[in-house]
């Protein structure tokens, strides 16, 4: 039995989004899985007629029961259906790696699509869910396959850890036409930002510092904690984005811990609770309790706190829980077939 990881170019470039796939990959192949790449070409015309062909020569030495490590979504449900057909053919076992479920964000008043997901996900022989709530939504919507709880998206970085002091701004990296609730900053607090699409209507206690790739942006996080918030509301998380928060782990927060950060998170989003439970930040109801939340933390405490994120930070530079939800789905797919 060979074990196998599928990589996909020609999708994302330099967003996060690529850099959690190409992490994921690069893990898995110290693991000693082998990658196979497939190139999605971006013309509909030229992906027709190339993407069967080329499946087919990539998966042509794969053999029955072979561990096939598949990371959704693909950004061509074509190409996933077709992989899908030729592994079920060979008996190729399948593990998907969920990065995101447009039927809880893009798709999530779309009956069809939504319905159209979850037939997809269905024919994997294992999903690695994000966690507890994201795999409590898919056994409601009656998806039957095992599922295994990542618990947080490792983050390799090669980068120092970045100098750290609860006096510091806190810390805030995204897409920031997501983030209008920046518009709104009335703490004292001040905040600095990273990324695309910045307001010009940013108060002064909010410092915007420019566009750095998922790689390099790490050596600049240097702060108090870091914040993850979306929509346009400084009361709750608002908005598409905001709502997804509470079925997905933001790979940002595996981007502050990783590089040292402790983090500030919305009480009720998903990963509020490994957050808490590993004492690795905060979380709130409202950036209106934040300096009160804040003022609450003294020295020691924060000591402890910062103790804990590079605890977390040396698993996540390792892949550690990558490893772990792979193997577990490994042996949870041998256990079924005996």
């Amino acid at each position: 039995m060979a074990n196998y990881v599928l990589r996909i170019t020609n999708g994302q470039k330099n967003t996060a989004g690529d850099k959690a796939k190409k992490d994921i990959t690069s893990i898995l192949n110290k693991q000693g899985f082998k990658s196979v790449e497939i190139r999605l070409r971006e013309s509909k015309l030229i992906k027709l007629f190339t993407t069967n062909f080329m499946i087919n020569k990539q998966l042509n030495n794969f053999k029955k029961n072979d561990i096939f490590v598949i990371q959704y979504p693909m950004y061509s449900r074509f190409a996933t259906k077709i992989i899908l057909n030729k592994c079920e053919k060979k008996g190729i076992r399948t593990i998907c790696v969920i990065h995101d479920l447009e039927a809880l964000r893009l798709y999530k008043n779309d009956e069809n699509k939504i319905a159209e997901e979850k037939a997809i996900l269905s024919r994997f022989n294992c999903l690695i869910v994000h966690n507890e709530k994201m795999r409590e939504w898919l056994v409601e919507q009656d998806v039957k396959v095992p599922m295994v709880s990542l618990q947080i998206f490792d983050y390799l970085n090669d980068k120092e850890l970045v100098k750290v002091e609860n006096k510091l701004n806190l810390i805030f990296a995204g897409n920031l036409e997501k983030s209008a609730f920046l518009e709104k900053w009335n703490l004292e607090k001040k905040i600095t930002v990273f990324g695309v699409h910045p307001s010009d209507l940013y108060p002064h206690n909010v410092i915007y510092k420019g566009v750095k790739t998922p790689d390099e942006l790490p050596k600049y996080l240097s702060g108090s904690f870091g914040l993850i918030w979306d929509g346009n509301s400084i009361e709750t998380n608002t908005g598409i984005y905001g709502d997804y928060t509470k079925y997905n782990n933001p790979h940002k927060v595996s981007l502050y811990l990783s590089s040292g950060l402790p983090v500030i998170v919305w009480k009720k989003a998903a990963i509020s609770e490994f957050i808490v439970k590993n004492k690795l930040g905060i979380s709130i109801d409202s950036l209106g309790d934040l300096e009160d939340s804040l003022s609450k933390i003294n020295a020691e405490k924060y000591t402890n706190m910062v103790s804990n994120v590079e605890k977390m930070a040396r698993k996540l530079r390792k892949g550690t829980f990558t490893t772990k939800a792979v193997e577990k789905a490994i042996n949870l797919i041998k256990s079924i077939e005996k």
